[in-house]
């Protein structure tokens, strides 16, 4: 059988970019790199060399490692040690959703074995096979390949045991990726031609690959060459892409900002969604939509009925518009809290929800489906009144909500977030009790939220067994109030009555006086 060693092409080849995989990217495979792109073939050179990348969106990460893989299984062919002859070099590429991420990978491979096609090497693709989960030299399939392996959390790792002089791990998503691993992967790690490169957004300011940019950097005497990608400086993604991200996020200085596009690390691994001041201003800002404008009616309700001491809570708010920014971006006035206890039963509330419906002109009802809101709306839809059921725990619909958000909690939590902060929601609440405005209060300034450790940046709300574990009883008002910033929280224009012109008034009150006169 004739195989790669047999070409006498080959040899010149591997000498020539053995420790050049920059020259590969480019010369070899087309590849037209970006200033962060080059920085990691350069600091990858090393034959142990350790590098990791905290990066923002769109900057070429799943691409350049498509390459550096084929360049360490195509110019690593032999390795010379302890008087040994070793033949091939082993990659792997792993990552705790090793499916999406691989999936990226291997079009990219794909992409690249064309381009090699088209170019001065493309004799090299006759002698590797690229197959759903492996990259192998044709002859040397057990010994000399690229292949997947799974990082979740809890389950055993693929490279566990697995030593080869010329061995790259590739890690995407590292920042999910869990100690333990990567103690395995250290340990695997041990020879000298063993190269490891790590990539993550920076949605955690603890772990281990927190530790590779601080504690375990070159910068402060450890083995780790730490860069920073920014979607900023990228070739890759549009001026318009940049704008839009900032103004959903709240600015460049915003944590998802700093973390989805400039490459930083988050200030803190949770907090707060509010503030009690943000809060306290919703409820002095004055009126956010206009009587003449075709605002609609919500009846939001969060159901409790006493589990672990939750509220069931009934909130009516005016409603205008559907976007996030701009004009057409949602205000909503909360106009009354008709219902906040923990005494009713699913019959009662029920009958209450029911029959504050029908008080309110073309409103719609969104009511909590979780629990024993399954029995409440089931009540609520009997007596003919239509309810919009919420599953908090479901993903969003738009793709660009699935893209930020872990599910429709976050999602309505965060967009209810961001109206406060531009003055978009207003509390109406005249009259409001001292002790509902403080638990309202209390309840919206103790939101705690983190960014999902894999799958990209997304916002993820603290679960409510977790918050009360610290302390943090559920946030039924705020749940409720959330609900008006749902996807599919639509409304219909309430029927106003129109202002009675001053001829009408005047008429009107000549007609009282006259009545008054005659039952005088």
């Amino acid at each position: 059988m004739t195989t790669i060693f047999h070409d006498q092409r080959f040899w010149a080849f591997a000498e020539t970019y053995h420790a050049d995989p920059l020259g590969f990217c480019v010369s070899v495979c087309g590849l037209l790199p970006s200033q962060d792109q080059e920085a990691v073939c350069w600091a990858l050179i090393p034959s142990n060399a350790k590098v990791s990348i905290v990066s923002g969106t769109g900057t070429g990460k799943t691409a350049l490692f498509a390459r550096l893989a084929l360049w360490h299984l195509l110019c690593h062919p032999v390795a010379y040690y302890d008087d040994k002859v070793e033949i091939g070099s082993n990659t792997y590429i792993g990552a705790p959703r090793i499916k999406q991420v691989a999936d990226g990978v291997w079009k990219e491979i794909a992409d690249t074995r064309l381009a090699i096609a088209e170019g001065p090497y493309a004799w090299l693709n006759g002698y590797y096979q690229l197959d759903n989960e492996r990259v192998t030299v044709k002859g040397f399939e057990k010994t000399w390949f690229i292949r997947q392996v799974a990082l979740q959390q809890g389950a055993a790792i693929g490279v566990a045991g697995k030593h080869r002089y010329w061995q790259l791990i590739i890690i995407d998503e590292a920042a999910g990726v869990s100690d333990e691993h990567f103690d395995v992967i250290d340990g695997t790690q041990t020879q000298g031609g063993n190269r490891t490169l790590l990539a993550s957004q920076g949605v955690r300011n603890s772990g281990r690959f927190f530790d590779t940019h601080h504690g375990l950097c070159l910068a402060n005497g450890g083995a780790w060459a730490s860069l920073r990608f920014s979607s900023e400086r990228s070739p890759f993604v549009s001026q318009q892409w940049l704008h839009d991200r900032a103004e959903e996020s709240g600015g460049r200085q915003s944590s998802e900002y700093r973390i989805r596009a400039l490459g930083h690390f988050a200030d803190h691994s949770g907090s707060n969604l509010l503030t009690r001041a943000e809060l306290e201003r919703a409820f002095t800002c004055g009126p956010v939509i206009r009587e003449d404008e075709p605002y609609g009616l919500l009846l939001l309700a969060d159901i409790g009925m006493g589990e672990y001491r939750d509220d069931s809570v009934a909130v009516v708010a005016k409603v205008i518009g559907y976007g996030d920014h701009g004009l057409q971006a949602r205000r909503v006035e909360y106009t009354a809290i008709p219902y906040c206890t923990n005494s009713k039963d699913e019959i009662t509330f029920a009958g209450d929800l029911v029959n504050l419906y029908r008080t309110l002109s073309n409103p719609t009802l969104l009511a909590d489906n979780g629990g024993i809101g399954g029995t409440v709306n089931k009540l609520i839809e009997a007596s003919g009144v239509p309810v919009v059921k919420v599953n908090w725990g479901q993903p969003c619909f738009k793709i660009e909500y699935q893209n930020r958000f872990y599910n429709r909690r976050a999602c309505a939590m965060v967009r209810f977030r961001d109206a406060v902060r531009d003055g978009r929601v207003a509390f109406g609440l005249e009259g409001i009790e001292p002790r509902l405005k403080a638990k309202l209060l209390l309840q919206g300034s103790r939101l705690p939220y983190h960014f999902a450790e894999v799958g990209g940046l997304r916002y993820v709300m603290q679960k409510k067994h977790d918050m009360r574990k610290n302390g943090i009883s559920s946030p039924d008002i705020i749940d409720a109030m959330a609900f008006a910033f749902l996807e599919d929280a639509v409304y219909r224009p309430a029927q106003k009555v129109p202002p009675m012109s001053a001829e009408w008034a005047k008429k009107k009150a000549e007609v009282v006086a006259m009545f008054a006169d005659l039952v005088g």
